[in-house]
């Protein structure tokens, strides 16, 4: 199949599952109720908002060189390119249609797709390689950010406001807040989006701000390799979409990397940058509500990254499939082949999708 025909086929996929009936894109309020195993327990109930953030002006940039220090190993362990001695942020973004256009997830090296409430997606873009000076829109935490991100040691996470329970959560685990309550001088309001999504946030004043309180990088588990015979090995996939509920990504291999589309566009940066990916990870995961509700009654989810289960990576137009599993909070993932081997990213940009059971998986292939 052609890149062209790769590109082809994922906008048919996507539109087909366009005849499903979606959860209104609105995002609203969330309290916390209780649940009858609730994976975390806090007996907070209500929401609590981010601090109030009027500026309209973004804050004065600062020196990349005071957010770096001397890398610790031969390649990068987010990326496996140069080594950067910079620190890890990650940022929750919107993924709805009232949050584009995005800023600044082009150059998140790690990019990862969580199901939230009413069947709404949302973006936990990791940033390390390049801190951008504008990230947006913001938006609130989850249960999921506190389990996966302590793979990484010592992050930052910048989000806006959230729920008692995925707040307590977070407080529980390394990742040091950066939120406005704590970091507002690096935040404003933008001129673009309402006021739900016009949150921005300057990721290299967080940084400069913060660094004694951020540690060095931890690998969460990936072994990159530019060449590797079990690729060409593999069968061919040129694209792939996956939905949860009301969310769609999708991805066609197109002139060596991925093109990353949300229902039937592809993603682009306020700027005009394209959203491109070297690995596409789909990581089977369970989840389960975490008793945080909506103001429609629509559950928010605790989508499990600790444990076990299946993936499959995409690289190069190839899949590769077999094993995860993390056993501690502080592990890193492991990712490993039919044979119990690691299998071998593409250095570069990985988008994962952390795919609950309810999710379906759309892969084009190809014979050879």
């Amino acid at each position: 199949m052609t890149a062209l025909a790769g590109v082809t086929w994922l906008l048919a996929s996507l539109s087909a599952c366009s005849s499903d009936t979606p959860a209104p894109e609105t995002v609203t309020s969330v309290t916390n109720v209780a649940a009858s195993t609730p994976p975390v327990a806090s007996s907070a109930t209500p929401t609590t908002p981010a601090k109030t953030v009027t500026a309209t002006t973004r804050p004065k940039p600062v020196a990349k060189s005071t957010v770096s220090r001397p890398p610790t190993a031969a390649k990068d362990l987010l990326t496996g390119l140069k080594p950067n001695g910079g620190p890890v942020i990650a940022a929750k973004i919107d993924n709805t249609s009232a949050g584009f256009p995005q800023f600044g997830v082009a150059d998140a090296d790690i990019v990862y797709v969580e199901q939230v409430e009413g069947g709404l997606t949302r973006l936990i873009a990791v940033f390390h390689s390049t801190l951008p000076a504008e990230v947006g829109p913001i938006r609130s935490v989850r249960s999921t950010d506190a389990e996966l991100l302590t793979s990484y040691g010592t992050p930052g996470l910048a989000f806006s406001g959230g729920a008692g329970g995925p707040l307590a959560a977070l407080a529980a685990t390394p990742v040091v807040d950066l939120s406005p309550d704590r970091a507002g001088s690096a935040y404003w309001r933008s001129d673009v989006g309402d006021g739900t999504h016009n949150l921005h946030v300057d990721l290299a004043r967080l940084a400069n701000d913060n660094i004694s309180e951020l540690g060095a990088p931890k690998s969460p588990g990936f072994h990159f390799a530019a060449t590797d015979p079990r690729v060409a090995a593999a069968p061919k996939a040129p694209a792939v979409s996956v939905t949860m509920q009301a969310g769609r990504t999708g991805f066609a291999f197109t002139d060596g990397r991925y093109v990353v589309s949300h229902k039937d566009s592809p993603y682009v940066d306020h700027d005009g940058t394209a959203v491109l990916a070297d690995n596409v990870l789909v990581q089977h995961v369970t989840d389960e509500p975490d008793g945080t509700v909506d103001s429609v009654g629509s559950p928010s989810y605790l989508s499990h990254t600790i444990g076990t289960g299946s993936f499959t990576l995409f690289r190069d137009g190839h899949q590769i499939s077999g094993t995860w599993k993390r056993a501690a909070a502080a592990d890193p993932t492991s990712f490993l082949d039919k044979a119990g081997k690691p299998v071998p990213f593409k250095p570069g940009k990985t988008w994962v999708l952390l795919a609950p059971q309810s999710a379906q998986v759309d892969v084009a292939g190809s014979a050879g």
